[in-house]
């Protein structure tokens, strides 16, 4: 909201023309709130753009917003809103954020969001779901600050989202998080019918991944290192995850003596059966010293 907002706020005329068509809006609309409260605001319309007017200055006093402050309209019907409002940038369980551009992959999760006994010395994965989409990004931890890092921009490209678009991220139990995007002109996007080709666990790279003996004991492989590690099929196969989850030991051959480690094992679902994945791998990346992008090459037997 702008300081003028507080008075007379437009309605964008994407919203307006979707909800009433053209030149049919109604003279008042009724606003609810989460906790029961109800307004009756009039219309104002100015050169085919429609405004809340008489009485939106009420919601403004009542709900104590002003300038900075988000808020979000539900539509019940064509004259009923249910509105969210962000004061300080949070609302409830909700906070919003503002797309950077593509080069900033940090966006701050407020303290309040997160849980008393959140972990801040170790890095987390969070699981983002947008309308029947899945994503996987990770939590970090800088300058004392904790957000969203590696895995947004999967979002952004996936999703062919500009700078300036409103983020709103509702956080559901553990460290799963629901995201409305909405438009830099206040229209909520949708999403539904995007052909994405989302991955079942953070992206990975197949740099060159080729068998050294197609059936038998040992396979190699190269892959391009993320916040996660996806196992090749056949590594899994030879492993037997099928049958049942179990740890994997991985050796750094390039030390010297040789560092090892052991990644517990978890089941991701994909379009056709599922994929296996290594639990504990952002751990492993710290101790090995393997940067996001770095090639990893990889020999299992």
């Amino acid at each position: 909201m702008n300081k003028a907002d507080e008075v007379i706020l437009c309605i964008p005329s994407d919203a307006a023309c979707k909800l009433w068509g053209v030149d049919k809006a109604p003279t008042n609309v009724m606003i609810h709130t989460d906790d029961g409260r109800i307004f009756n605001v009039w219309l104002s319309e100015s050169k085919g753009i429609f405004f809340f007017f008489q009485g939106w200055s009420n919601v403004t006093q009542d709900l104590g917003l002003s300038q900075g402050c988000l808020v979000v309209f539900n539509p019940l019907d064509c004259t009923t809103f249910k509105v969210s409002y962000f004061l300080d940038g949070v609302s409830g369980s909700s906070f919003w954020t503002c797309l950077l551009h593509t080069s900033s992959h940090f966006y701050v999760i407020p303290e309040v969001i997160l849980p008393k006994t959140f972990n801040t010395s170790i890095d987390v994965i969070s699981t983002i779901m947008i309308e029947n989409k899945t994503f996987h990004v990770m939590i970090e931890t800088t300058d004392g600050k904790i957000g969203f890092t590696v895995g947004i921009d999967v979002i952004v490209r996936l999703l062919q989202l500009e700078p300036g678009c409103f983020l709103i991220f509702a956080k559901y139990f553990g460290n799963y998080f629901n995201l409305k995007v909405f438009g830099k002109n206040g229209v909520q996007k949708n999403f539904s019918h995007a052909d994405v080709d989302v991955p079942s666990v953070a992206p990975i790279d197949v740099v060159n991944e080729i068998y050294e003996e197609p059936y038998g004991p040992v396979h190699r492989f190269s892959r391009m290192a993320n916040i996660d590690f996806m196992l090749p099929d056949r590594v899994s196969e030879m492993a037997k995850l099928d049958l049942g989850l179990k740890d994997i030991t991985v050796r750094l051959l390039n030390r010297d003596p040789p560092v090892q480690f052991t990644n517990g094992t978890r089941r991701e679902s994909k379009r056709e059966g599922f994929r296996y994945a290594l639990s504990r791998w952002s751990e492993f990346m710290k101790i090995a010293g393997i940067k996001v992008r770095d090639t990893v090459d990889g020999r299992s037997s």
